[in-house]
């Protein structure tokens, strides 16, 4: 009879051993099977069988694992929750806001956090938060229609290589510096003008929002345009089978199948080149100047074949 026990002792050690790999939310097939090795680290052929037999118990309890490659994810866990549209609402907004975060500790606690919260979701939850992120409007020049004027004057700056005096309200207070336009940065629900504070020597994202005036003091202000960053469109087959660059990334295609594409650091000579080559699949957004620079390019080009 204690034979019995310590074998069941055993089982129920290996269930939760499991369980706690799969509560990160996938775990390496390595570190899955060796739950099964003996004590020497030794994994025979029957581990394997063991193994299906342990995931096919979970399933019996509502644990829901997938494997994909040499990775089992967690699926479903047997208790759930649901969300009503203004809860998801929520949740997305607050993963927007972690763009904003620094890199370090609390970004990743936080990004832990909604990753284990997702998991969590019922079925009609999970309908529902795709049917959210399928309708939500990834063109970009859209969603910021609000800052359009004040998108159109800080371009205007950048153009120009001027030198700036620039008010904005941070922490409730208006600060005034003097500043070189760096570029305009498109983030998940904020617009920012990157400025160079002359006097701090520091590069300074400030939201558009926040701007409250702006002085041009002298215009050829030395700066530095390598890390403007692009949005561009695309669509059809090339929006299906294009793959980001370390520095690109997206949120995926809108309903009308266009994926836009946040390019930041490419240099403007090569990306312009690039982009040509996707004919009419891809059209730029912002900023403006760029835009301009890919008319002139397709004019030249153009006027070489009249």
């Amino acid at each position: 009879m204690a034979k019995i026990s310590e074998k069941y002792n055993d089982a129920c050690l290996k269930i939760f051993t499991l369980l706690k790999l799969l509560s990160h939310g996938e775990a390496d097939f390595s570190e899955v099977i060796s739950i099964f090795a003996d004590q020497n680290g030794n994994v025979n052929q029957n581990s394997h069988v063991l193994l299906n037999k342990y995931l096919n118990t979970l399933k019996i309890f509502g644990v829901d694992v997938e494997k994909s490659k040499n990775k089992y994810i967690l699926k479903h866990m047997p208790f759930s929750m649901r969300f009503e549209e203004n809860d998801l609402q929520a949740v997305i907004l607050l993963r927007s806001a972690l763009n904003f975060l620094a890199e370090g500790k609390t970004k990743s606690n936080i990004t832990q956090f909604m990753s284990d919260l997702e998991k969590l979701y019922d079925s009609d939850t999970k309908k529902l938060s795709s049917i959210i992120n399928a309708n939500k409007n990834y063109d970009l020049s859209f969603y910021f229609k609000k800052f359009e004027k004040q998108i159109s004057v800080c371009e205007q700056y950048l153009q120009s290589s001027s030198k700036l005096e620039l008010a904005f309200i941070r922490d409730g207070n208006i600060e005034s510096i003097i500043c070189i336009p760096q570029e305009l940065k498109y983030l998940d629900s904020c617009v920012c003008y990157s400025v160079y504070n002359t006097l701090t020597r520091q590069v300074l994202d400030i939201p558009i929002g926040s701007i409250r005036s702006i002085r041009e003091i002298s215009v050829n202000a030395q700066k530095d345009l390598s890390c403007t960053t692009v949005i561009f469109k695309l669509k059809g087959d090339l929006a299906d089978r294009y793959k980001l660059r370390e520095w690109e990334y997206s949120e995926g295609k809108d309903r009308n199948g266009w994926l836009t594409v946040v390019n930041s650091g490419e240099d403007f000579d090569e990306l312009s080149l690039r982009l040509l080559r996707y004919d009419d699949k891809c059209v730029v957004v912002a900023p403006e100047y760029f835009k301009n620079q890919m008319k002139h390019l397709i004019d030249d080009m153009i006027n070489n074949y009249k």
